[in-house]
C-alpha cells in the first residue's frame, strides 16, 4: 500500500516555492504538493474551513479592497459549497486572516485545472512501483499532447495488449484516485487512454518537458537505484518497446531517441545489468533507430528476476531464454 503523509510533516522544505522543487533530492518522498503550479491550479474546501474562515472575517470590504478581489468572490468562498478557488487567491486570502498554508492544506477536498476534471486530493508519497512504471508508459507508448494556448496538457498512452492498458488504468487510479479518463478503440494502431488535464499538467512538470521538449528520464529517476522502483519503471519501457530474440539469446531495446536510450541504458546499469553498446539502425524507408542488447546467462536471468514483462507473448519468450539458463542466477 502506498504511504499516507500527514500534511503537517511534510514541510521539512519549501516545496511552495514552486520554482524550487527542481533542486528537491526526490528519493524516498514526493507528492503532488512538489510539482502542482499554485497559479494554474484551483480547489475546493470542507465545509468546516469555511467556518474557521468566517469566525475570523468581520469586514468583506475591506479584505476585498486589500487583497483586491471583490467581495463577491469572498462571498462565494465563504458560502458557496465546493466552490472552486484559485490556489494563490485561496493563500493570500487565509494568510491575511493569519492561517498556515499548513492548515490549508489539511481542508482540500479536490483540485483540478481550470478546463479539466478533478482529483482527489491526497498528499500521498508518490514514490512507488505504481508511479515509476507509469513514468515509463508515457517515455514508451505513451506520451503529453500539449494545447499550451488552451491550458490542455494530454498525457495518453496507446497499447493493442489489454492487460497493459488495464494495468496503466489501475497505477493511474492508486496514485490519483477514480479519475475521469478518456478511451478510445482503434484497430490498426493500438486502444488510447487519455488523461485529464489536472494529471496531464503534473507529469508535464515532472518529466520537465518545458525545458527538454522531448522525452527524457527524469533526474529522480536517474540517481534510483533501488531494484523495486527501477524495475517497474524498465518494465513498462520493455513492454512498450522492448523485444527478445531466443534463439540469439538476446534482449533488445530501441529507441529513435538517442538521448532517451542513453539514459534508459543508464537506469539498467543502476541495478547491475550490464547492457552491451548503443548501435545504429538504418533501415530503408524507415527511421532511423538506436538500440542496445542485454545479452549473457547472469544478465538475462537478473533481468527476468529484477524487471521482467506483463506483456503475455514476451514474457513467454523470457521464459524461453531463462529456461535455456535453467532458471536461476
Amino acid at each position: 500500500m502506498y504511504q499516507i503523509l500527514n500534511p503537517l510533516d511534510i514541510f521539512t522544505l519549501d516545496i511552495l516555492s514552486f520554482k524550487k522543487y527542481k533542486y528537491i533530492p526526490i528519493t524516498k518522498s514526493m507528492n503532488i504538493l512538489n510539482f502542482i503550479n499554485f497559479k494554474n491550479y484551483y480547489c475546493q474546501l470542507d465545509s468546516n474551513f469555511q467556518i474557521i474562515l468566517k469566525s475570523k472575517i468581520k469586514n468583506y470590504s475591506k479584505i476585498a479592497r486589500k487583497l483586491k478581489i471583490s467581495s463577491n468572490t469572498i462571498s462565494r468562498i465563504l458560502n458557496l459549497e465546493d466552490y472552486w478557488i484559485n490556489f494563490s487567491t485561496l493563500f493570500s486570502f487565509s494568510t491575511y486572516v493569519g492561517i498556515k498554508k499548513k492548515e490549508v492544506f489539511l481542508h482540500i477536498k479536490k483540485v483540478k485545472t481550470k478546463n479539466s476534471f478533478p482529483i482527489d486530493f491526497q498528499i500521498k508519497n508518490l514514490i512507488s512501483p505504481a508511479f515509476f512504471r507509469v513514468i515509463g508508459h508515457i517515455l514508451g507508448d505513451g506520451g503529453i499532447h500539449v494545447l499550451r494556448d488552451e491550458g490542455k496538457y494530454r498525457a495518453f498512452y496507446v497499447n493493442n495488449e489489454h492487460n497493459l492498458l488495464d494495468s496503466f488504468s489501475n497505477d493511474i487510479i492508486y496514485l490519483f484516485g477514480k479519475v475521469q479518463t478518456y478511451k478510445r478503440t482503434r484497430e490498426k494502431h493500438g486502444d488510447e487512454i487519455w488523461l485529464p488535464t489536472t494529471i496531464g499538467y503534473l507529469l508535464y512538470e515532472i518529466l520537465n518537458y518545458k525545458k527538454t521538449k522531448d522525452k527524457r528520464v527524469p533526474n529522480f529517476i536517474l540517481k534510483t537505484k533501488n531494484p523495486k522502483l527501477i524495475g517497474p519503471f524498465l518494465q513498462a519501457l520493455y513492454d512498450d518497446d522492448g523485444y527478445l530474440y531466443p534463439r540469439k539469446n538476446m534482449i533488445v531495446f530501441s529507441q529513435k531517441r538517442r538521448k532517451l536510450l542513453e539514459e534508459i541504458r543508464k537506469v539498467i546499469e543502476n541495478i547491475g545489468i550490464i547492457p552491451n553498446k548503443i548501435l545504429v539502425h538504418n533501415a530503408k524507408n524507415r527511421t532511423r533507430m538506436y538500440y542496445f542488447s542485454i545479452t549473457s546467462r547472469e544478465n538475462i536471468l537478473k533481468f527476468s528476476e529484477l524487471v521482467g514483462f506483463k506483456h503475455p507473448i514476451k514474457n513467454n519468450k523470457l521464459q524461453l531464454l531463462v529456461e535455456k539458463y535453467g532458471g536461476r542466477l
